[in-house]
């Protein structure tokens, strides 16, 4: 699952922040992880000399802000079973026989209650 979210994961960071989204593939709407401010960007402005050193520093923070992403992600989204698509838990439903996303859990004539609302 965790490779899953990882490919899922849009990067809509800023020179100053780090942040990801994820789209639910059912209903569309996107989730955005909490933004995690560049520990270096104020210097990164006032020192353009070092910009290679603070690039690097930035590429290494911003893995840390995806992998925390990624964790925070795997408690908002679910794989569903049946069709493999990605959605919210708005989304995917707790259903008698199996839990599944909404689509296929009308397609199937399977009731069932959001993880959440």
């Amino acid at each position: 699952m965790t490779s899953l979210l990882f490919g899922h994961l849009e990067d809509c960071s800023t020179p100053q922040y780090f942040c990801f989204s994820v789209r639910c593939e059912v209903c569309g709407e996107y989730w955005y992880s909490s933004s995690i401010p560049f520990s270096k960007a104020a210097q990164a402005v006032r020192h353009p000399e070092k910009k290679e050193l603070y690039d690097a520093i930035y590429q290494r923070e911003k893995e840390r802000a995806k992998s925390a992403a990624g964790q925070e992600a795997r408690e908002r989204f679910s794989q569903c079973p049946i069709c493999r698509q990605l959605v919210c838990d708005a989304c995917f439903l707790i259903c008698d026989e199996m839990d599944l996303c909404r689509e296929c859990a009308e397609r199937m004539k399977e009731p069932g209650e959001p993880v959440a609302t």
